[in-house]
């Protein structure tokens, strides 16, 4: 089964700022359950509980919403995971504008910085890190082919018809109007994300 949260991997790891224990802790977010938050370092807990707060905070936008209408017919359940992704192509176009090193640097610290704990993440987060790695998702997320390629992969393991395998379609035709929306919440999000990190002793 498909979780309907935890897609938009690029924009937890930025999300996340410096820290290796927050960018840890966003990274295995949606992977924890039960009591298993309380058995993790401190920092590493309130890596997660930033990635749950971002969640909150996306889910509940007005923008989002009106992406998630956009595209609610097509994918039905299934649509706010198309959204997190989508968001996450734009991200990944115009990272240049938002962090100092190349999106292909940045996979690959990433990926150096992870991989220094993936034996102690949840079984899905390791298998989603391998996959990572193995085919550079991170930087496959700039091109619409990209996109398009995970989330027909997403389709083939959901537990209902998701019709993902058509988001590539989608995405092309209502490009300008994704990317309005992106643009118009992204930064709301970013100014969201520094205040929670901030009352989390994370400057």
């Amino acid at each position: 089964m498909l979780e309907s949260n935890g897609v938009n991997y690029l924009a937890h790891l930025y999300l996340a700022g410096p820290s290796t224990d927050l960018i840890t802790g966003g990274f295995i977010g949606d992977s924890l359950r039960g009591t298993v938050l309380e058995q993790l370092p401190t920092t590493v807990q309130h890596g997660v509980l930033l990635h749950r707060a971002i969640d909150r905070f996306t889910d509940h936008h007005p923008v989002v919403r009106g992406s998630v209408a956009r595209m609610r017919q097509r994918f039905g359940r299934y649509a706010t995971v198309v959204a997190d992704v989508f968001y996450d192509h734009f991200l990944a176009r115009d990272f240049n504008h938002y962090h100092d090193q190349p999106l292909g640097d940045y996979a690959t610290a990433m990926a150096a910085l992870l991989g220094k704990h993936v034996d102690t993440f949840p079984e899905r987060s390791r298998r989603f890190y391998r996959y990572m790695v193995a085919n550079n998702v991170l930087v496959s997320y700039a091109n619409v082919s990209g996109i398009a390629e995970v989330l027909a992969r997403m389709a083939e393991r959901t537990r209902f018809v998701s019709h993902m395998d058509q988001a590539g379609e989608e995405l092309q035709h209502h490009y300008t109007d994704y990317d309005a929306d992106f643009g118009l919440f992204f930064p709301e999000l970013c100014k969201f994300a520094s205040a929670e990190r901030a009352m989390r002793g994370f400057g």
